[in-house]
Parts: structure tokens; C-alpha cells; sequence
């Protein structure tokens, strides 16, 4: 089944990534998105119950999806539900969950026993953990159950050859894949100056599935990469919580840099920082001190550096611009842009990463770009050139399990590596 390429994933990526080796489970993003409408009800609805033995034999199930407004009162009375009953379920789980966090979408599975009586219910929390809620004596009692799940590692190798989301939808992936490993890359690998056909890249990841989901789940290991003959290298620290994983070089200096070097997660480069540039709407060589990245309209412009908002507007030249100030006198410029996204008046504070507008065409343009210009003491300087600051390394409390991890990693990486090559991708052609 073809996957509908997202809007903000531009087709001129700058290369592609071919799998040789592996199939992992497929990647489903980041584990924030895992929420209770992304679970198989009618799998979870004949599956053995959790609580196999509290809820008894039961006769009949059914499904429920809340809709805008419902409450878990509303659900259970459309599902005839006696009011002595439905009070009793609803104080036993809200003893156990935020009864504001039902969302219109999600679904619940209520189960009754053989004779017509209410068993309980199940209802997904995210990927980990289920809320239960079962009969106890007169009344009801519920938990939260956290699965246990078997992880298996895998290794993604990949020679770059042409489109890089797109090869690994090819391979039967989720391409949000590679836009993780260019976010884990993002502040040390321009993915659209550094890489080169034949670079090559190595993904250790940890899968699992549960029968009961729609999806698989996913957390990256390590990742290596060969670019133009140097390595790359990135381990988990295993400390860290999943919501906040964090990633380190094998001697624990961080790959996190104060600045990303790029501004959009995907494009191409069409023009270069330069003293001496024929401007292609003047027709005149003036000076051209920032880097245009070629890229749909409506694709997010991301703020390379934590910093705040120094100017935003529209300009004859620039077009609609957004100027950041960043700690250290160092000032960014987005240019050309189709809009400004919330949160981005002027004194607004802004995070790394994060989207302050969307690529256009205004102001003096060809088409569609974003002309990306940054300042360092009141200096234009070749952001591709700008060496930024790493940030602080792993504590030393954490080396010693740190140190071990990446032991563990790269035995990995030699144990699951396979030396034959596959023929190279024929759909994955260069995008022009």
C-alpha cells in the first residue's frame, strides 16, 4: 500500500539511504504518539484479559469510542450501564486515573459475563500500560498494568545513494525513521552539504510488538555514520527516561550542540554563502551572506539555537523574515518566508527545533526557498562554517553504565552486521 508522503517532507531530499541488512520493526515516532487510538480494539477485545481470573468467564464485549463532550459517564449510559453499576466503575478508576485525560477518539472495551452482567473494562494509556478495571465484591476495583514487552535488536545498514525518507518507506520502514536519525545527527552532519553517495550509516535499534497494537515500538540504540571518510558515532545513555533520551559519543562528550546546522529537517541547497553572487531576481552581483535551501511552500522553518524573537515583518527584499537573538551576540536571520507561526511576536523566547514560520517566496524570490543568514558579533559568517558550542558532557556519575552500554552496542553492531550487500534500490532515484 503506498504511503502518501507528508507536506513537509519535500520530495528533493538530498540523497537516499539503501537498507542492506536487517528488518527492523516498523518505527512508529516518537512514543508521545502512542495513545489510545492507536490500539487494535478487536485484538485486545478477544484477547485473554489481563485479569483473567477477576474477570471471570465473560460472554460478550464491546467497543466504545468517546465522542467530542463525552465524559466516561455519558459512554457508559449510551451502553445501558445501571446507574448503581456506573458510578461504582467510574469511582474505581478515577481512584487510579485523571478522568480529564479521556479524549474524543479513544476507545474502551467494556466486557459483560455470561449472564449479562458487567465485568469491567480496559482502556490503553499509551504503548506500556493499560488501565483495568474489573468486578470486586459489590463494587469495582482498577489498576493500572504496565506489559512487559521482548525486545529484539536490529541493525539497519545503509549505503547513501538518492532519497533518504523514501528508501526507507521502500524497505517496508516508517521514513519518520530517518527524519530521527538526522535529528540525532542534526547539530554535527549537514544532511544536505556533508553527504555524499557512498557514505554509509548504521542503525541499532530495539524492537517489539504487542499483539494488541496496531503498531510497533522502537527506541534507537546507536547509530553510526561514514561521512566522506570520517565516522560518526551516537549511544544512548541508558539512564536516561524515554520521554528524554539522550545520546553521546563513546567518550561521553555530547552530540548536542548549542546550534543545529540546518534549519529545515529535509531540502536541498541551491545557493551559497558568497561575497560575490549574481542576484537572480536584480540581475546585479551583490552580496549574498546566508545559505538558500530550496524547499515546498509550507514546509517548517525551524530555529537553529534557543534564543529570543530580535524582529519579525515584511520586507521589499526579505520578504515576510524572522531575526533571532541567541546567547553569545550571535544573531539568526529566516528569509522569504510564506508565514510566521504562533508564538513568534517580537520578545518571544524560542526553543532549539523549534518552527517559527514556513518556507515561501516572498519578497525579492525566484520560488519557493528560505534564505538563512547568521551574525556573530555583528558579522555575517558562513553558518555551514560555524563551529557551535557541544553541550556538557555525560556526568561522571553515569560513565560507568555509559561505558558498558556502548560495549554492549557495538558487540552488537558486530554480531548482527551482515557483509553481503543487496543490489542497489532501482526506484530510488535521484529526485530532480
Amino acid at each position: 500500500m503506498h504511503r502518501q508522503r507528508p507536506a513537509w517532507m519535500p520530495a528533493i531530499s538530498s540523497l537516499s539511504l539503501l537498507l542492506l541488512a536487517g528488518t527492523a520493526c516498523r518505527p512508529a515516532g516518537d512514543e508521545q504518539a502512542f495513545r489510545a487510538t492507536q490500539w487494535n480494539a478487536a485484538a485486545i477485545a478477544a484477547a485473554t484479559p489481563h485479569f483473567a481470573d477477576r474477570f471471570g468467564a465473560y460472554g460478550r464485549h464491546e467497543t466504545l469510542r468517546f465522542k467530542r463532550g463525552d465524559t466516561l459517564e455519558t459512554l457508559l449510559r449510551r451502553a445501558g450501564v445501571p446507574p448503581q453499576e456506573r458510578f461504582a466503575l467510574i469511582d474505581a478508576v478515577a481512584e487510579n486515573f485523571d478522568m480529564s485525560d479521556f479524549r474524543a477518539g479513544a476507545e474502551v472495551v467494556l466486557r459483560w459475563d455470561l449472564a449479562g452482567r458487567l465485568l469491567g473494562l480496559a482502556y490503553p494509556l499509551d504503548y506500556l500500560d493499560d488501565l483495568y478495571a474489573w468486578r470486586r465484591g459489590d463494587g469495582f476495583a482498577a489498576e493500572t498494568v504496565r506489559a512487559t514487552l521482548d525486545w529484539q535488536p536490529r541493525l539497519l545498514t545503509a549505503v547513501l545513494e538518492s532519497s533518504f525518507y523514501e528508501t526507507f518507506q521502500a524497505q517496508g520502514e516508517d521514513g519518520n525513521l530517518a527524519v530521527r536519525v538526522a535529528d540525532l545527527f542534526g547539530g554535527e552532519v549537514d544532511f544536505f552539504l556533508d553527504l555524499q553517495p557512498g557514505d554509509r550509516m548504521e542503525v541499532l535499534v530495539e524492537c517489539a510488538q504487542r499483539p494488541d497494537r496496531e503498531t510497533s515500538r522502537n527506541r534507537i540504540l546507536a547509530a553510526w555514520m561514514e561521512v566522506n571518510g570520517k565516522r560518526h558515532a551516537a549511544y544512548l545513555d541508558p539512564a536516561t527516561a524515554a520521554g528524554e533520551r539522550r545520546y553521546y559519543h563513546a567518550d561521553g562528550s555530547s552530540l548536542e550542540r548549542q546550534f543545529l546546522k540546518a534549519p529545515l529537517s529535509f531540502s536541498r541547497i541551491s545557493s551559497g554563502f558568497s561575497y560575490n553572487r549574481r542576484h537572480p531576481v536584480l540581475g546585479v552581483n551583490r552580496p549574498h551572506l546566508g545559505v538558500d535551501y530550496a524547499a515546498p511552500v509550507g514546509t517548517p522553518v525551524q530555529a537553529t539555537a534557543e534564543g529570543s524573537v530580535a524582529r519579525r515583518g515584511h520586507d521589499r527584499g526579505m520578504g515576510r523574515f524572522v531575526v533571532l537573538r541567541h546567547p553569545g551576540r550571535i544573531e539568526t536571520t529566516y528569509m522569504h518566508l510564506s508565514s510566521f507561526a504562533g508564538g513568534t511576536a517580537v520578545g518571544a523566547r524560542v526553543k532549539k527545533g523549534q518552527v517559527i514560520g514556513a518556507v515561501g517566496s516572498s519578497g525579492l524570490s525566484t520560488g519557493p526557498h528560505l534564505d538563512y543568514r547568521m551574525k556573530v558579533n555583528g558579522k555575517f559568517v558562513d553558518p555551514r562554517k560555524f563551529r557551535a558550542v557541544a553541550a556538557e558532557p555525560l556526568p561522571a556519575s553515569r560513565r560507568p553504565a555509559f561505558t558498558a552500554a556502548v560495549a554492549r552496542y557495538d558487540s552488537l553492531l558486530n554480531t548482527l552486521a551482515t557483509p553481503t550487500l543487496l543490489p542497489a534500490l532501482a526506484s530510488a532515484a535521484p529526485t530532480r
